[in-house]
């Protein structure tokens, strides 16, 4: 399952760096924040999934809440330092 997760996940940052590249000019800030905020999501992922493997459901339940709105800031905060850009092209 981490197989296809790293696939899906690999694919789908190619996409974004590629489409970003065209759009607009991203800051070395906006590249962390929004990298940050994919590791966050992906170790909420983990944790829920190795949690449950350990046989501990509410641990995995909280600690997925935690990283998932960790991620979710992040990823909003990224999100919309670029909504700020000026459009180009």
């Amino acid at each position: 399952m981490f197989y296809w997760i790293g696939v899906l996940s690999g694919v789908g940052l190619a996409l974004l760096v590629n489409w970003l590249k065209k759009k607009t000019t991203v800051r070395w800030y906006e590249w962390l924040i929004g990298a940050l905020g994919l590791l966050s999501g992906i170790g909420a992922i983990q944790h829920y999934f190795g949690s449950l493997v350990e046989n501990e459901p509410e641990s995995a339940w909280m600690g997925f809440l935690v990283f998932f709105i960790l991620a979710v800031v992040l990823l909003a905060t990224s999100w919309a330092l670029l909504r700020r850009h000026p459009q180009s092209g």
